[in-house]
């Protein structure tokens, strides 16, 4: 499976620029919600916004953080806890249904899905380090 997802969300900040490849990017959150039918990812890269949000016109920043939320989440299989910097994300649409089928698999560990939807719920900047 290929990523064929175009976020818009993100779009809007990166314009004509490419948005940042999941698989380049830090994975710093999986949060699975046991009360609904959501799992939430976070990424975070260092690679900047061309058209940047207007509120982060006054803060230094380096890093964008963006939290992708999953909705009506099926079939979901999880093997390891800890994160693993080499691993791939694969979120592509699923070809017999509207939903989209989600996996994030390394050597050792992986998480994988169905869900009938996905979003950008929020992004942020902050500094990491120096500048």
């Amino acid at each position: 499976m290929s990523e064929t997802i175009v976020w818009p969300e993100l779009q809007a900040l990166y314009g004509a620029s490419p948005v940042p490849d999941l698989d380049t990017c830090h994975f710093f959150y999986l949060h699975i919600d046991e009360r609904g039918t959501s799992v939430t990812f976070g990424f975070e890269t260092r690679q900047l916004p061309s058209h940047p949000g207007p509120e982060w016109s006054q803060k230094a920043y380096n890093t964008l953080r963006f939290w992708i939320e999953f909705t009506g989440v099926t079939e979901l299989r999880v093997a390891g806890i800890l994160a693993e910097a080499e691993r791939t994300v694969r979120i592509a649409e699923d070809g017999s249904s509207t939903g989209l089928k989600v996996s994030v698999e390394s050597e050792r560990r992986s998480v994988s899905f169905a869900a009938t939807s996905a979003q950008v719920s929020h992004t942020r900047v902050y500094l990491q380090g120096p500048l």
